[in-house]
């Protein structure tokens, strides 16, 4: 199933901004991410799926939209 990624930060200087990828739950998606993009590996981003943050794997629906968040700090 084909899904939106957007990404912001650090990470999208990595990545680029968005693109579509195939995956079937997040899981998978981070495993195809480090791939595709090993300097992810020794990074920290968080996955918000539809705007919320998510913290556990869950099943990818199509048409979903993952966003990659670079770390951030509270001021």
């Amino acid at each position: 199933m084909e899904i939106k990624v957007s990404s912001f930060g650090q990470i999208a200087e990595i990545t680029g901004k968005e693109f579509m990828v195939k995956a079937a739950d997040l899981d998978s998606l981070k495993l195809y991410l480090i791939q595709k993009f090993p300097e992810l590996s020794d990074r920290k981003f968080a996955f918000a799926v539809n705007k919320k943050l998510v913290q556990e794997n869950i099943i990818l629906n199509q048409n979903d939209v993952v966003a990659l968040m670079p770390p951030y700090s509270g001021g």
